[in-house]
């Protein structure tokens, strides 16, 4: 049974805004069942969630507010970002851990660590995608397709056609919505930290870019070949900004207070791509939810792995249990004409290694 749209807004309008986050949108679920509601059974519009929101900065609140889809574009933002990066730690002693509240990530994002440079940076990928595709597919009225690339020389190889993604549009509101977490008047290193790492997942985003074509002419010829711009799946940002992820820079901030750089003078200066971290990261071994660590004990890991996901790595050293299980599944199968599928059901058993 579905929980009322104005009891739902009720306890958020009651969550104190200093544990507050724009992530929450994401962890929300469907926001677009939410927002679909709110406009058909509640006195409460889209434009008051957005103004009122315990969990938007002032200026998320203005630009969330502009029309009415978007709350529903950037909740898909989110929860984009936060399973991707769910994904990609997978097999990390820190696997990306939410928490059943309004800062989603718990205190890991306390920490200038890596690993708060990846949610900031996979974070900022995922709401400029989410309102660029939305811009393509006209979900958006306050934006399209990116018209400019046709200005572009093709050598004749083709024509350009079709929607190409506006992916400077996606990246401006992507920097105005999510950078506006981290207050002007407050930017300390952590803020610089959390800009720079923004910015860094906003260019990988734009780099992850196809050229879609499509052929015409006559009994399938290529006579005249039309082609498009449309960005990757978002799983391409996500593995690409893990690459980063693994090859961060360790900074600290100049004497001014204005600027990162590196840690040593020896150390090669990050590009803006790259991500950048203040803090070396703690084990995640053990739990510790001061640092939102869960701890590796009863986590599945790889017998044979000499990777992180291996059981010597992931178990910290404290060893591991194996459990024997049964697994049936279909095998066999046979197309019958016309039209049925049978297969047979094949048991088959199988070692699973758990941390102690």
């Amino acid at each position: 049974m579905e929980v009322p749209v104005f009891l739902v807004w009720i306890v958020l309008c009651n969550i104190q805004l200093s544990l507050a986050s724009w992530w929450y949108l994401g962890v929300l679920g469907t926001s677009a069942s939410l927002s679909r509601d709110t406009r058909q059974t509640s006195s409460v519009s889209v434009n008051e969630m957005c103004n009122n929101s315990p969990y938007l900065e002032p200026r998320q609140r203005e630009l969330c507010a502009k029309e009415k889809r978007l709350i529903d574009v950037i909740s898909a933002g989110a929860s984009m970002g936060i399973e991707e990066c769910k994904h990609q730690f997978s097999g990390r002693r820190w696997n990306c851990t939410t928490f059943n509240n309004t800062d989603v990530f718990g205190n890991v994002i306390k920490i200038k660590s890596r690993e708060t440079a990846y949610i900031y940076s996979i974070s900022s990928a995922g709401v400029m995608y989410s309102v660029t595709r939305a811009c393509a597919q006209g979900t958006l009225i306050g934006c399209g397709c990116d018209d400019s690339v046709r200005k572009q020389g093709t050598e004749g190889k083709f024509e350009w056609g079709g929607c190409s993604e506006n992916l400077q549009y996606g990246a401006k509101f992507s920097e105005e919505f999510v950078d506006s977490k981290e207050q002007i008047q407050d930017r300390n290193e952590f803020g610089l930290m959390n800009l720079w790492n923004n910015k860094a997942g906003r260019l990988i985003a734009r780099k992850q870019v196809d050229l879609v074509c499509k052929c015409h002419g006559v009994s399938g010829s290529c006579s005249v070949k039309i082609c498009w711009r449309k960005m990757r799946p978002f799983r391409a940002i996500g593995s690409a900004l893990k690459e980063k992820f693994d090859g961060a820079s360790l900074m600290k901030i100049n004497k001014r207070g204005s600027k990162l750089r590196p840690i040593s003078k020896d150390m090669k200066r990050p590009t803006r791509k790259d991500l950048v971290y203040l803090e070396n990261s703690p084990d995640f071994c053990e739990p510790n939810l001061a640092y939102g660590s869960l701890g590796t004990r009863g986590r599945e890991c790889k017998k044979d792995s000499y990777g992180l996901d291996g059981c010597n790595l992931m178990c910290c050293g404290r060893g591991y249990y194996t459990i024997v299980k049964e697994f049936t599944e279909d095998c066999d199968c046979k197309f019958f004409w016309c039209c049925r599928v049978e297969c047979q059901k094949c048991r088959h058993v199988k070692e699973l290694h758990y941390c102690n």
